[in-house]
C-alpha cells in the first residue's frame, strides 16, 4: 500500500474528513451566534415593551451545543476511522494481489518460453543423442516448475476457504524429511548446501503430504533470499510434549516488523518492479496455514550472526 494512488486515496479521505468536521464546526458557530442575536432583539422587545423575557445563560447554550456538537464529533470521528482502517484493509489487499499477479505472471512465464524454446531446438535435425536427452529433462524440469506452481495457488486456495482435507496416519518424521531434502537438492536448492541433522527416526501421526510441503516451502524460501553456496539447515528435535522442525538459512533474515506480515497471503516485501527474488507470496502463507491444520505454530526470529530461523513446533499425537 505504498503506490502513489493509495496515498493519494488516503490523503482525499482525510481530506473530506477534516471539511466535514470543520463544517459542523462552522454551523456551531453560526448556531451560537445566531442565538446571541435573538437573545439581543429579545433583551431590545423587553425594553421597548416592558414585557420580561428571560434568555438563556450563554455559558450554559454554550455547554448544551458544545455537548450536543462533541457527541456528534464523536460519533463521526469513530465512524470515520472505520472507514479509513476499512480503506487502507482494501488498499492493502489490492495492493497483495497486484503484486501476485506480477509475480504468478513472471513465474509462469519464465517456464513457458523455456518449455517453448527447448521443443523448438528438439526439433532441429542432426541433433546429438546427449543434447536431446538434456533439452527433454530441461523441458521436463519446467513442466515440473509449471506443476509445483499449480499446486500452491491450488492450496493456497484450500487453505483460504478453510477446505483443507488432512489424511493422519503414522509415519517417520526424519524418513519424510530425507525425502524432502533429497528432492531441493535436485530441485530448488541445487546452488545451496541442505543438511539435515536429527535422531534415526522420530515416530508420530501426522499428515505426510502436508508435512513435506511446510518443509518444502521453507527451504524455497530460504533459498530465495540465502545467497548462493550458503547453508539451509534442517533441524528435527524431539521432546516431552511435541517435536519441532527449524529450518535455518545463511540470509539477511527477517526484520522484526515484518515477521508477523510474512505470513499473510500474498505479502512480500518490497515492491514487485524492483524486488530480485522470485516467489508469488503463497509459500508461507501455506506454511502457517498447514501448520495450523496440524495442530502447530510457526515463528520466525534472527539467527547470529546473520540469518533467520524458521521454527515449527507440532504436538505428540
Amino acid at each position: 500500500m505504498k503506490g502513489p494512488s493509495s496515498r493519494r486515496t488516503l490523503w482525499l479521505f482525510a481530506a473530506l474528513a477534516a471539511y466535514i468536521a470543520a463544517q459542523f464546526i462552522w454551523w456551531a458557530v453560526l448556531l451560537l451566534r445566531r442565538d446571541a442575536e435573538i437573545d439581543k432583539l429579545r433583551s431590545q422587545l423587553s425594553n421597548y415593551t416592558g414585557v420580561g423575557s428571560t434568555a438563556m445563560d450563554p455559558s450554559r447554550r454554550l455547554l448544551m451545543v458544545g455537548g450536543e456538537a462533541g457527541v456528534f464529533l464523536l460519533l463521526l470521528f469513530l465512524f470515520l476511522l472505520f472507514m479509513y482502517r476499512a480503506v487502507r484493509r482494501e488498499l492493502r489487499a489490492a495492493s497483495a494481489q497486484r503484486n501476485f499477479l506480477l509475480a504468478v505472471t513472471h513465474e509462469l512465464r519464465t517456464p513457458i518460453a523455456a518449455i517453448k524454446l527447448q521443443l523448438q531446438t528438439l526439433a532441429r535435425p542432426n541433433l546429438a543423442l546427449d543434447q536431446r536427452d538434456s533439452l527433454r529433462q530441461g523441458a521436463t524440469d519446467e513442466a515440473d516448475r509449471l506443476a509445483l506452481l499449480t499446486e500452491k495457488v491450488l492450496l493456497a486456495t484450500s487453505a483460504e476457504e478453510g477446505s483443507i482435507t488432512l489424511h493422519t496416519q503414522e509415519l517417520d518424521v526424519m524418513e519424510a524429511m530425507r525425502s524432502v531434502t533429497e528432492r531441493a537438492r535436485a530441485t530448488s536448492a541445487r546452488s545451496h548446501l541442505i543438511v539435515l541433522n536429527g535422531p534415526e527416526q522420530l515416530i508420530t501421526r501426522s499428515d505426510a503430504h502436508a508435512l513435506r510441503s511446510v518443509a518444502e516451502n521453507l527451504i524455497e524460501n530460504a533459498t530465495k533470499y540465502a545467497p548462493s553456496g550458503t547453508t539451509i539447515s534442517l533441524e528435527v528435535k524431539a521432546g516431552n510434549n511435541g517435536w519441532r522442525l527449524l529450518v535455518m538459512d545463511e540470509g539477511p533474515g527477517v526484520a522484526e516488523e515484518e515477521r508477523e506480515r510474512i505470513f499473510e497471503r500474498f505479502y512480500r516485501a518490497g515492491s514487485e518492479e524492483t524486488r530480485t527474488a522470485k516467489g508469488t507470496g503463497l509459500g508461507l502463507y501455506i506454511v502457517q496455514r498447514l501448520v495450523q491444520r496440524l495442530g502447530g505454530t510457526v515463528e520466525v526470529r534472527g539467527r547470529r550472526p546473520q540469518g533467520a530461523i524458521f521454527a515449527v513446533s507440532f504436538p505428540h499425537r
